[in-house]
């Protein structure tokens, strides 16, 4: 009975400070927010991406704000890849009617291509006021963002169905600024720039590659931008972003060649947080 009183307590006192923090309009030092996206993916192919993702906002004090973004994504539209906008390096186009597996009736076939990934981003900030009255913070951050990219190539269909696939692997570094503006209590906007540059750029290609069967190839390290608008209204955050990510060429030596590509993203998102 003691237990169930004290139980009782601990639950009560709980909610009634995140009902005071709601009410005061102060944040959670705890934000959990699930959110749906699409985006336009424009690559090698174009694609329209559907994401489902968490973000988690952790504000250890009022000097410190760490934001951790987890999330995985799929290509929601059917795409074919052409052997003329970079097939990279599932497939050797040239001797494709000469080497096995692909039989010539496959080759002169213009495959499916998929896209689906994860993403793991993670940024610190210390944010301040312009003014002391002032509802304007700015926020200067650092950050690391990782990605894993899986495209794929699909000949055929059914049980003579072939998959050729390429996993890109990139881990970056990246720093910016968020300005914050808050023109009432529960309403907040957001806007966030930042660059990154990576330290791991590669892919690596699977065993039914016909040219570099399991062969782990490093690719040029560039500079990559991203702009992200954000507004906040009670529980609810819509999200417009921009995110362009260059990938330098391939590195010749291995006997490969992919020149510099730029993929560029750009969607919204819906999240509610609890």
């Amino acid at each position: 009975m003691k237990k169930a009183i004290l139980i009782c307590m601990l639950t009560a006192s709980t909610q009634a400070l995140f009902a005071q923090n709601e009410s005061s309009g102060k944040e959670k030092a705890l934000q959990i927010q699930p959110y749906i996206s699409l985006k336009n993916s424009s690559w090698f192919e174009n694609n329209l991406v559907g994401s489902l993702g968490i973000h988690l906002g952790i504000k250890p004090s009022t000097k410190l704000n760490i934001n951790l973004d987890l999330g995985g994504f799929r290509n929601i539209t059917r795409n074919f890849a052409k052997p003329e906008n970079g097939v990279a390096y599932s497939l050797n186009f040239s001797d494709a009617k000469t080497t096995p597996p692909i039989s010539a009736s496959m080759a002169a076939e213009t495959p499916q291509a998929t896209f689906q990934g994860a993403f793991a981003n993670i940024d610190a900030g210390i944010p301040f006021k312009l003014k002391d009255s002032s509802s304007i913070q700015l926020e200067p951050f650092l950050g690391i963002e990782g990605k894993l990219w899986n495209r794929s190539l699909v000949f055929g269909e059914g049980s003579a169905q072939t998959t050729f696939d390429e996993k890109y692997y990139f881990l970056a570094p990246s720093f910016g600024a968020k300005l914050h503006y808050a023109p009432k209590p529960k309403v907040k906007l957001t806007l966030r720039v930042a660059v990154n540059h990576p330290v791991v750029a590669k892919v690596r290609t699977d065993e039914k590659n016909l040219t570099a069967p399991n062969t782990s190839i490093d690719l040029g390290k560039q500079l990559s931008p991203n702009i992200e608008i954000g507004a906040k209204i009670k529980r609810l955050t819509i999200k417009v972003r921009y995110e362009r990510l260059n990938i330098g060429a391939a590195d010749s030596l291995k006997g490969l060649y992919q020149p510099a590509s730029k993929a560029n993203l750009s969607g919204i998102s819906v999240g509610y947080e609890f």
